[in-house]
């Protein structure tokens, strides 16, 4: 009776891995057709480009997301996943990963407020100087996702997190990014548009 048990174990495992290799040729048939559309498109700064490139991005993270969770609970991903709750469990001398570990002080939440205080005065002093537009806007821009990620990291307490939260919530970020490179073309249309008189 156990070697039944055992052969049909066997064979459930390999569909798994079957499976998955599909899903994988899958997701990398998605890939090719968002790299053929940028190359078909011609104008990659399009809403119809954007549009295609996205759906057929989205689709191949469809298709990579079950792989990726049989890898992660085989223990594939287990060294990238559990660096952060290792550290957390040995620095608390013992201390379970399920507790709270929270290691920041108040002369660190000074230092960083003071690091946006200092960003905040560049960009405010940017305004009275002679720069370029496309130059200040590039400065204002970095500037301002770097005070993001000081904010993120320290007062909403990210730096402290697992890295598996921070893991799921660093592509939900990229994602937003993308969606609104996918309107910016409609921004340069409008320059072209005239009033009727």
């Amino acid at each position: 009776m156990s070697s039944r048990l055992a052969s049909v174990r066997n064979l459930w495992q390999r569909q798994d891995v079957l499976l998955n290799i599909i899903c994988i040729i899958i997701a990398l048939g998605f890939v090719m057709l968002a790299a053929s559309n940028l190359r078909w498109a011609g104008d990659f700064l399009t809403i119809d480009s954007l549009f295609m490139t996205a759906v057929f991005m989205l689709l191949a993270g469809v298709f990579l997301f079950n792989p990726a969770l049989w890898a992660y609970q085989n223990g594939l991903f287990k060294t990238l996943f559990d660096v952060g709750d290792e550290d957390m469990a040995t620095a608390g001398g013992g201390a379970h990963a399920d507790e709270t570990h929270f290691e920041g002080t108040t002369k660190l939440f000074l230092a960083v407020l003071g690091a946006l205080l200092g960003l905040t005065v560049v960009e405010v002093f940017l305004a009275y100087i002679e720069v370029g537009l496309k130059l200040m806007l590039t400065i204002l821009i970095g500037l301002s996702l770097i005070k993001a990620a000081l904010i993120l990291a320290y007062f909403m307490h990210l730096r402290y997190e697992r890295m598996s939260l921070v893991l799921t919530l660093i592509p939900i970020l990229v994602v937003c990014i993308c969606l609104f490179f996918i309107f910016f073309p409609d921004g340069f249309r409008v320059l072209n548009l005239r009033p009727y008189q």
